[in-house]
């Protein structure tokens, strides 16, 4: 990869070409911006130029279109990654988009942070947006998954007619979205939010469950936010308006199960969250006593070599009798007053007193 960029920008509305040439050139000295007001013109200067990284296309220019302005860009540079950017209807340009087989698709009016977030992802500047994937991931592949997974989530929002679909991680940080952002989810509501959902992850540890399955609903004024689990790390959010929910609860339910349920084969293909596990049996029962507990070690870590995860052997500790894990899963070198009552070691209750 180059260490510098080149960028092409072709946009007629001078005002608009203004900001998003700035905008590029803050990304970093080594950015070098061209701009054109016509499909023609951006062509003759693709032509001058030996190296084209990326181009931000308006689908709809005087002339020839973004469409055959990405194609014939093409032709001169293969490599060259394409946004689409549109004030046309979502589905006029995705359906674009989806033809030219685009790196990414925009609407106007424009979120800049978003593309150029895109753009620096699509430049291989940022590892990955969704975090740490495994090394067997290629970023060809990671970029179609994230394609996928916003793909699903657009669905999502026009099957629901809602304002945004949000895909949330633990910390409340939007990874990917579909739709603009109300103004009034700032990131410390949405920080609060994934702290309910923390609460959710608690619950669903006390009741045995391998993996969160829930769907929180919460309403301020015309405004109604739905959030369901993916995982122990990552929610699906849907930001809805008054059109949204004149659908029966059991319709929108079943609509953002079925979106988790395409996030989840996707994410788990990448390797970010590991399949669910089923069968909550294999976390032992808890043991009664600290007999129990020593009398069942071998199966405990038989279980341990089978590969448990961290989160069930927490789960294990968790329903152990007491409000506190025991000292020696703790510290192995540490006797707690009980075991050292039980080994003669300290008086007993009576003699204490």
């Amino acid at each position: 990869m180059s260490d510098s960029f080149h960028i092409l920008i072709v946009e007629d509305h001078r005002e608009l070409a203004r900001v998003l040439r700035a905008g590029v050139e803050a990304l970093g000295e080594n950015f070098t911006v061209f701009d054109a007001p016509s499909g023609e013109e951006a062509l003759l200067d693709a032509l001058r130029h030996e190296q084209i990284d990326a181009a931000i296309i308006d689908l709809r220019l005087p002339g020839m279109d973004g469409r055959e302005v990405a194609r014939r860009l093409r032709e001169r540079h293969p490599g060259v990654k394409v946004f689409l950017i549109s004030g046309q209807p979502e589905s006029d340009v995705r359906a674009a988009a989806a033809e030219i087989q685009a790196n990414g698709w925009f609407q106007k009016p424009l979120e800049l942070a978003d593309l150029l977030d895109a753009l620096e992802r699509a430049l291989g500047l940022v590892n990955s947006i969704l975090g740490d994937t495994p090394d067997s991931i290629s970023p060809d592949e990671e970029e179609r998954a994230v394609g996928r997974m916003t793909d699903l989530m657009a669905d999502l929002r026009g099957e629901l007619g809602a304002r945004a679909v949000l895909l949330l991680n633990d910390v409340g940080r939007v990874v990917l979205q579909a739709g603009a952002l109300d103004s009034i989810l700032a990131q410390e509501t949405l920080l609060t939010l994934m702290s309910l959902y923390a609460s959710g992850v608690k619950v669903s540890r006390m009741l045995h469950s391998p993996a969160p399955r829930f769907h929180f609903s919460a309403q301020a004024g015309e405004l109604h936010l739905h959030l369901a689990s993916l995982s122990r790390q990552y929610a699906l959010l849907v930001v809805c308006n008054s059109h949204c929910e004149t659908l029966s609860p059991d319709a929108l339910a079943t609509a953002m199960r079925r979106t988790v349920a395409g996030l989840l084969e996707v994410m788990q293909r990448l390797g970010i969250i590991a399949p669910r596990r089923e069968e909550p049996a294999t976390v032992p029962a808890a043991p009664e006593t600290i007999e129990e507990a020593e009398e069942g070690g071998d199966d405990l870590l038989a279980l341990l070599n089978a590969g448990l995860s961290p989160e069930e052997a927490e789960d294990f500790w968790e329903q152990l009798p007491g409000e506190e894990p025991p000292t020696h899963a703790i510290n192995p070198d540490v006797l707690s007053y009980e075991q050292a009552q039980r080994l003669g070691l300290a008086p007993s209750g009576e003699e204490a007193d």
